[in-house]
Parts: C-alpha cells; structure tokens; sequence
C-alpha cells in the first residue's frame, strides 16, 4: 500500500518538474488540435491522435474491471470517483484508489442491482465490443500510419511534456490493468481464466478490451451470503 503512494507521488514530481518541456507553446497548440478547439488545415500526427484517444477508452476499461469486481472492502472507497478522475488525469485518478483498496471483495450485486446504471452498461457486450472496435480501429490507424509518423512522435515524446507524461501514462495503465484483470477472473470464477490471463495482460489495450467482450457474467448472489475467493494480494 505505502509503495503504491510513493509511485504516485514519484510520477506526479516526475510530471511536474523532470519530464521535458522544450516545447510549451507547441503544446498548447497540440491540446487545441486534439480538442478541436482549433481547427487548421496542419495535419496533427497519426500516432499522437491515436494515442490521444486511446486515453479515453482507458478509463471505461479499468471502470468496467472495477465495478463491481475491484470494489472495496465494505465499498469505501467507492470506485466512481477515481475513475472519474482518471478521465482527466489517468493513473494519477486511479493510483489512490489502488492505495486505499482492501480485500476481500464484497459478495455480487444483486439482481436488482444489476438492471441499474452503471452495472447495465458495463457488462454490456455491446459496451464491450465497442471499446474493442475503438482500440482496434485507433491502433490499426497508428500501426498504418508510416515511419515518418512514429519518427516524428518519438521526437515529439523527447521534447513535449503534454506527448512525453501522456505516453507514461498510457504504460502505467497498462501496467496496473493485469492485477484487476485477474481479480475481476477470480471474481467471476472463470475457469478458464489461467489460460487467458497471460495473452490477454500482455496486450495494451486490445487483451483488456477483448477480455471485457469474452468475460462470463457476474456469479449469481445467494440468499445465504455467498462465500466469495479471496481476491490476490494488491500490487505493491
């Protein structure tokens, strides 16, 4: 837990006062294009749109691991208002909920529950398959996007403190998103779960959104009080 707030603290003073910043004006401009708060005929780079937006489909993935699957213990913290951070500030949004998470996992929703908002759309196929198509289409676009794209995003990540923290980030989601994928399997009770963990951790974006898609449903809620796995111990 104590490591967990010195790698936030650590890439928060990273952010703020290591990571380059050759390029501040440019950047400005660079938000401005990627926000379509300016609107030119300058082309923005392949690789750096994609990146962009694949930040937005971060947040829904790690939302859909963690409700309800990485609620806390007695739900406090509840999870909604870091992943809502996390929609404007990634893993710094995140990181302190990780910190604060305990074991084990409450029991499944109930029934009722689950025909409500936010657990309706989340363990949607449809919500699913759409943040699959979106990483799909958006990494195929930077993959295709030529040499010069990715020459010219690497120079951008040496001097852009807006490219170089957003690229960071993008590697701490990853980076975390494997635990949650696995706790959300023992959740679940997947059987088939030691042979999926391993593929699907290693691929950015796409392993996550996929395993969101072929996921089972939530076990069932018992009368009695199900007795439910312990979850694994939290990183850190």
């Amino acid at each position: 837990m104590l490591a967990l707030w010195f790698f936030w603290a650590g890439l928060a003073y990273y952010a703020f006062a290591i990571a380059p910043n050759q390029t501040p004006t440019r950047d400005e401009y660079f938000l401005g294009k990627l926000t379509l708060l300016i609107q030119d005929d300058y082309p923005i780079n392949q690789v750096l749109l994609s990146e962009f937006n694949i930040m937005g489909i971060w947040p829904f993935i790690y939302t859909a691991l963690l409700i309800p699957s990485g609620r806390s213990k007695n739900l406090r913290p509840p999870v909604w208002p870091f992943a809502s951070l996390s929609m404007g500030i990634g893993i710094g949004g995140l990181l302190p909920y990780f910190a604060l998470w305990q074991q084990p996992t409450p029991p499944p929703p109930s029934q009722e529950e689950r025909q409500k908002l936010p657990l309706k759309v989340l363990e949607s196929k449809i919500f699913a398959g759409a943040l699959l198509a979106g990483a799909l289409g958006l990494i195929g676009t930077a993959v295709a996007s030529g040499p010069d794209s990715w020459v010219g995003f690497s120079q951008y990540f040496n001097e852009s403190k807006l490219i170089h923290v957003m690229t960071l980030d993008f590697f701490c989601l990853q980076l975390f998103c494997p635990f949650w994928l696995y706790n959300d399997m023992e959740f679940r009770k997947w059987s088939g779960r030691n042979m999926w963990i391993v593929p699907l951790s290693l691929l950015p974006v796409l392993g996550p959104a996929l395993y969101l898609l072929i996921r089972p449903p939530l076990p069932e809620p018992t009368s009695n009080g199900p007795k439910v796995a312990e979850a694994p111990k939290p990183i850190g």
